[in-house]
């Protein structure tokens, strides 16, 4: 077929035979799709391909899909691998739909394996299945759907790892695809290069520790909140930090209705918002001749399938990202400090013909004081900021390719302490040295009804993109757009007087 052939420089050809060989790569873990996961959803045990990829969409009579959308038979039974970064799909040749699957069209296998076809081509492991993000709107012509009774982000969620996808590397890709070695999960140009690797097996409960960014990360999920416990120990700088999103049983209510390929109205409702708890450490031996600056996305999506409504396979997802700057101007450089703040009311957001209202917490109430928590002994001055974004979606795909009804919660916390030589040694003859301490916390919600990818990872997505003389995506697309944004909170303390 003419629409699978493309003229490939010698860059694509490394990148062809990496994907092969990705395609082909052996999992320990059993194959068999059609076996029992032990996994209960609606009173039945999903297969084994169920929970890896997520439920087949069904036709349904008040649906309607885009006309260049292909659904693909079988569902999970069709499908054969996956990358830890979800863009590149290894379908059965054989399956209903793959003949009919085309480079530009959107292919739609499960409710994880949706997006917009960037590469088709085949390989000895199966039908191979390149895709970019798409909006609801460019899957779903015409449809209500409504989540009528609470969908709770509890026990259930099914942890999906992507560890090992490009934007999990420390060092970000090039603009030009031979320039530099790529990460971990992106083409290996380079003999010292990683292959692009298959996603892991999810797991339903509490997921192991992952890596990222140089840093171990312990996601956590999903009955008390969603939050991580990070540790990072490299060239003279150690940090230690848990940041919480308290919640109670959190659960979501969904309503979307989509006419003639428009959103004519949207709202997400997440309940069971408590509070934020804050806690963290670091220390330097190097002091200015090296700070950390990393911001990255935690390699771990907690998922709860929703089911089938109108015969769409909507998923109710949390997802994380952060933010940690340094700022150690000693040698002996340490600071620390905890805090926990009540929140109250409702997350989400409201659509209906043009105009949006945004569901926000009350102001925080405080609990315990990072001020008064800050502690650190130095001679000079050192200061952490940490940003923690927590992220609710309900629709369908899956990490970047997520598209649906998202919210996005984000707290940004700054903790300094000066030097403590300043009591001994004042800026001015005859006065006394001030020891300051500052602490600051700001909190800000983001929406949006189409997709959100973090920054980490579009350039990530879109240098593979790139490869494929694809267009390269927004961070954001769908309503509005750029995304929307409201400021809840910012305060910001010091001690003593004076200080500021």
């Amino acid at each position: 077929m003419t629409t699978r052939r493309t003229r490939w420089t010698a860059t694509a050809v490394a990148v062809l035979l990496a994907l092969t060989s990705a395609g082909c790569s052996k999992d320990p873990e059993s194959r068999d799709s059609t076996a029992p996961s032990g996994y209960r959803l609606d009173g039945r045990e999903l297969t084994e391909g169920e929970f890896r990829y997520g439920l087949a969409p069904q036709r349904h009579p008040d649906v309607t899909y885009q006309p260049d959308v292909v659904l693909v038979g079988g569902g999970a039974n069709a499908i054969r691998s996956v990358t830890a970064d979800g863009m590149t799909w290894t379908l059965d040749p054989d399956a209903d739909g793959v003949s009919d699957l085309a480079v530009g069209k959107v292919m739609f296998a499960t409710s994880r394996a949706v997006g917009r076809i960037v590469d088709l081509r085949d390989s000895g492991a199966g039908t191979v299945a390149s895709i970019a993000p798409v909006t609801l709107t460019d899957v779903v012509r015409d449809g209500v759907f409504d989540g009528d009774q609470p969908i709770a982000l509890d026990d259930r969620a099914i942890a999906f790892s992507s560890e090992g996808a490009g934007w999990h590397s420390d060092a970000p890709p090039s603009a030009a695809p031979s320039a530099v070695a790529l990460g971990a999960a992106m083409l290996p140009l380079r003999r010292d290069d990683k292959e692009r690797v298959e996603q892991p097996r999810p797991v339903n409960g509490a997921p192991k520790q992952t890596r990222t960014n140089g840093f171990r990360v312990t996601p956590m999920c999903c009955d008390g909140g969603v939050g991580a416990h990070l540790t990072f120990d490299e060239d003279g700088i150690r940090l230690a930090a848990t940041v919480v999103l308290v919640m109670d049983k959190p659960s979501a209510r969904f309503h979307l209705a989509i006419s003639g390929g428009r959103i004519q109205a949207a709202e997400l409702q997440v309940h069971g918002g408590g509070g934020i708890k804050i806690d963290v450490e670091g220390a330097s031996t190097v002091g200015t001749d090296k700070q950390l600056n990393r911001q990255f996305s935690v390699p771990v999506d907690f998922s709860v399938p929703v089911g089938l409504v109108l015969g769409m396979p909507f998923t109710l997802s949390a997802s994380q990202d952060i933010l940690v700057n340094t700022a150690f101007s000693a040698k002996d450089g340490n600071i620390r400090a905890s805090g926990e703040y009540a929140l109250a009311g409702t997350l989400g957001f409201g659509y209906r013909d043009g105009s949006w209202g945004v569901h926000t917490p009350t102001k925080p109430i405080i609990r315990s004081s990072l001020l008064e928590s800050v502690k650190g002994l130095s001679v000079g001055a050192n200061g952490i900021v940490l940003a923690y974004k927590t992220t609710f979606s309900l629709g369908i795909g899956a990490l970047g390719f997520r598209a649906g009804l998202n919210f996005s919660l984000t707290v940004s916390t700054g903790v300094s302490r000066g030097s403590a030589l300043a009591q001994f040694f004042p800026l001015a003859p005859g006065t006394r040295g001030v020891d300051c301490r500052g602490a600051t916390l700001a909190i800000d919600a983001t929406y949006n009804v189409g997709y959100s990818i973090p920054a980490p990872v579009v350039a990530v997505v879109n240098f593979f993109l790139r490869v494929f003389k694809a267009k390269p995506v927004q961070r954001t697309g769908g309503i509005p757009d750029p995304a929307g944004k409201v400021h809840i909170f910012d305060a910001s303390q010091f001690e003593p007087a004076g200080c500021k």
